[in-house]
């Protein structure tokens, strides 16, 4: 096995943080890390110069390469450093194309690298910035690998077929302040390490692995070699042995950490814990709040604008214009009985739904990721014609409309001339069109909410044994509502028209501070609460329960989880029955590092990896270390060598030593017999 780094920063490009490279730094990561072979890929930049003097003072096989920002995403390219000189102008010129802009094109690329496949080729892909799939198709079938931000998802690759084969390399920057060394790199399976067998190994999954051992089973956490298993480890240790300690330092040095601390879900205060609950469950709910109040979102937007009592206004003023202009037929004259005096304007035609059908038509059309589900059932030439058509009379329509538009200027300014002319007074302008549409809106929309409003249940999703259940409602008072915008604002006199919609709109409409984008939700109430097996609110005991269940049920977001002796806070046949399933399931697709001190969860949980904390005492000095190995082998082994046996620790950690063990062992036996 060769232990590989091909994504290694040697220089300080725009891309980067500020640093300063250290060849030192660098030939201790080499030699302390064990390294058979690295590349050097800067971000659009290649230095010769730093490259030759790098790969004469190692020891071991240094590749040419550059991390290329293309198409908005990156793609590491790794030459196999025979033609240096070409290598140079080449990333010259990825360098020049991305001093101008962010990224360069697939065009560019496959200008400047003619021949692709004589490289490796890896491309950010469970990774940020990740590779676009339509780039990664155009580059098929020259792309070697795949690269991974974490051992989740490198299991993740190896275990789904479609997937590229995984690497996991450090994206390091050597710099000369660096202390702690990577801890990322991957092993692959080769007698002599040189490009050719590098890339034939990267292109099979079965020659790549995160330890040279253990297969996929095992990668390290630490740099002082300290190793986890890919699934469930559990670590265990008497009181200050470094437990919480080892769980603090895997956070700080790990990204996207999902960590449930000790006590951290356990009621102090019965009231106050019941409303930090409440807010907790409905701000983890939010997004299905706000996409089930996302029609009730439009129909307010469109009439949040519309103002009945000016309509009315408008409309009064027109009938009175109309009635002093039928008196005053002794003024009238030639201008003021001309047809156009009195003339209303043209309706424009609205093209927004014509303008989302457009829309929608092109995104069947251009969309990859169901582009076979949609080809199922409508061709792609369907479309096209489809969206022809639609243009064709978008445009007729359009024509149309601005024919109006024009029109209606025209008319408006011949009026305008009229009315200077001539002593009789016009009917006033108003589109009675638009005030009828207006109030049938302020009806429906009326409607809407109180319909809105009807006391139901809308949602319940199961957890194990609970179940989350969501109503929706009417608000009881202004209280509720100041609470809802978490301010100072008086709600008391638009809470006065809550049973008249429109009405109540327009009070809201005048409450400073009150965004008007956040008015819909003060509307409808929607109330969330959990529910035990037996259909009764959670009780205190059950709220922590099922915190605990939603925040190892939510950890799939994250590449690690850690959780810090939950037996401090739940009772054993909890632990058993629904976190252990729920534990070693999560396992399953990621790291798990569970700290216990309990049998219930240490040992009935049967992790794949055991580990042991243990302050101990050399020389009168206190030393902190780690006892590792699978729960089957007889010792726990630590980093610089030393043992201690697995039924020591087991028995020491987990029970009250083995005579305790053994003696409620005997009385559990005699209650049963």
């Amino acid at each position: 096995m060769k232990k590989i780094d091909l994504h290694i920063h040697t220089i300080s490009t725009e891309s980067d943080h500020e640093f300063t490279f250290s060849l030192e730094v660098l030939q201790r990561y080499v030699n302390d890390c064990g390294l058979d072979g690295i590349a050097i890929t800067n971000h659009n930049a290649f230095a010769l110069e730093q490259f030759e003097e790098i790969r004469s003072a190692l020891g071991i096989c240094v590749f040419p390469g550059i991390e290329i920002d293309l198409e908005g995403g990156q793609l590491l390219l790794i030459g196999d450093g025979e033609n240096l000189s070409e290598f140079t102008e080449k990333a010259k010129l990825i360098s020049s194309a991305c001093s101008s802009k962010k990224s360069i094109s697939m065009d560019d690329f496959q200008s400047i690298y003619q021949e692709i496949s004589k490289y490796i080729l890896i491309p950010h892909y469970e990774k940020k910035p990740q590779l676009k799939t339509e780039i990664l198709r155009k580059l098929f079938p020259h792309v070697t690998a795949g690269e991974v931000s974490s051992p989740k998802k490198f299991m993740y690759c190896q275990k789904d077929k479609e997937r590229l084969t995984p690497v996991y390399f450090s994206d390091c920057r050597i710099d000369e302040n660096l202390k702690q060394l990577p801890v990322r790199q991957t092993y692959i399976d080769c007698e002599e390490l040189g490009f050719s067998a590098i890339k034939s190994c990267l292109r099979d999954k079965h020659k790549v692995s995160l330890s040279e051992h253990d297969g996929n089973s095992i990668f390290q956490i630490f740099d002082n070699g300290q190793n986890l298993s890919t699934g469930l480890n559990v670590l265990v240790g008497g009181r200050s042995s470094g437990k919480s300690y080892t769980l603090d330092r895997i956070e700080r040095e790990w990204k996207n950490v999902k960590y449930i601390k000790q006590f951290t879900l356990v009621a102090r205060d019965e009231k106050e814990d019941q409303k930090k609950f409440n807010k907790l469950l409905s701000e983890g709910h939010s997004l299905f709040s706000k996409e089930y109040l996302d029609e009730l979102e439009g129909v307010v937007n469109d009439v949040i604008d519309v103002d009945i009592e000016q309509n009315e206004k408008d409309l009064s003023e027109y009938i009175d214009s109309l009635l002093k202009f039928a008196k005053e037929t002794e003024k009238q004259d030639a201008f003021s009985n001309a047809c156009l005096f009195s003339e209303e304007v043209f309706q424009a035609l609205d093209q927004k739904g014509l303008k989302e059908l457009i829309a929608s038509t092109q995104h069947l059309i251009e969309n990859d990721e169901f582009r076979g589900t949609v080809v199922k059932h409508i061709s792609i030439h369907s479309l096209n014609t489809l969206i022809v058509d639609l243009m064709l009379q978008f445009g007729e329509r359009e024509q149309d409309r601005l024919k109006k538009v024009w029109l209606n200027g025209l008319i408006m300014d011949i009026k305008s001339k009229l009315n200077i002319k001539t002593a009789t007074t016009p009917p006033t302008d108003i589109s009675l069109h638009q005030l009828v549409l207006e109030k049938n809106k302020a009806q429906k929309f009326e409607a809407v909410v109180l319909h809105a409003r009807n006391d139901r249940e809308i949602l319940r999703k199961p957890l194990k044994n609970f179940y989350i259940v969501a109503r929706v409602g009417e608000f009881k008072g202004a209280g509720e509502l100041q609470k809802l915008s978490k301010s100072k604002s008086t709600f008391s006199d638009a809470f006065s028209n809550y049973q008249n919609p429109y009405e109540y709109l327009q009070e809201l409409k005048s409450i400073t501070g009150l965004e008007a984008a956040d008015i819909y939700r003060y509307f409808v109430k929607i109330d969330y609460k959990i529910l035990n097996k037996d259909g009764a609110e959670a009780s205190g005991g059950e709220r922590s329960e099922f915190n605990l269940l939603q925040e190892v049920d939510g950890a799939q977001n994250y590449d690690m989880l850690l959780i810090d002796e939950p037996e401090s806070s739940f009772d054993n046949l909890f632990l058993k029955d629904e976190v252990n399933e729920i534990i070693k399931d999560i396992s399953s697709y990621m790291p798990v590092v569970l700290v216990t001190h309990n049998a219930t969860v240490g040992a009935s949980i049967k992790p794949d990896y055991l580990i042991c904390a243990r302050k101990e005492f050399e020389d009168r000095q206190a030393i902190y270390r780690l006892y590792s190995g699978a729960p089957t082998s007889k010792n726990l082994v630590s980093v610089d060598g030393e043992k201690i046996g697995t039924w020591q620790v087991l028995m020491g950690c987990l029970e009250a030593g083995e005579v305790a063990y053994n003696e409620r062992r005997a009385s559990y036996e005699d209650l049963k017999d």
